[in-house]
């Protein structure tokens, strides 16, 4: 009787253990979704994840929404010109003005010139800060060999020190 007791507990316990294990992986299975949910109606997460695809949906869907430019009709009067105002014009060539033809690239070039500047603009000086700071700080490192001008090594000063130039950066 007492190996059935024994054998009956523990299968009580191992039945016990793994219903707490099921109920922790469920819990921590639905904190995984809420999160997937979470992130999938996050606009951040998704312009995160898929900047191109969201910078071209963008795009599409505003040259969509703006409507078209519409021509407004010119009224013109019929009638005999005055002979003293058409003496004193001068004779133009009648051309009519060139329409403006805006098209899906010149779209787009207008949206992404202003990006493309500015990701040049950044990287340069990126690339000059890192030049810079590469750079001693008495300036631009002798190119011959030998000792410095003056000898000995550099005297180090507190910065801020009278005497020292203040590093701007």
């Amino acid at each position: 009787m007492a190996t059935v007791k024994s054998t009956a507990t523990a299968e009580i316990l191992d039945i016990q253990r793994r219903m707490a294990q099921i109920r922790h992986e469920l819990h921590v299975e639905a904190r995984e979704v809420v999160k997937g949910a979470q992130s999938l109606t996050d606009w951040r997460s998704l312009v995160r994840n898929h900047p191109w695809l969201t910078l071209s949906s963008a795009a599409a869907v505003g040259y969509l929404i703006v409507p078209r430019r519409s021509e407004i009709p010119t009224v013109v009067a019929v009638g005999p010109p005055a002979t003293a105002l058409a003496a004193a014009t001068p004779a133009q060539s009648e051309r009519p003005p060139r329409p403006k033809r805006w098209g899906i690239l010149n779209t787009a070039l207008g949206l992404l010139g202003p990006i493309a500047v500015r990701a040049a603009q950044n990287y340069a000086i990126q690339w000059m800060e890192q030049w810079l700071a590469a750079q001693p700080s008495g300036g631009p490192a002798p190119t011959g060999p030998g000792p410095r001008p003056g000898g000995g090594a550099r005297p180090t000063m507190p910065f801020g020190s009278p005497g020292r130039p203040r590093d701007a950066r």
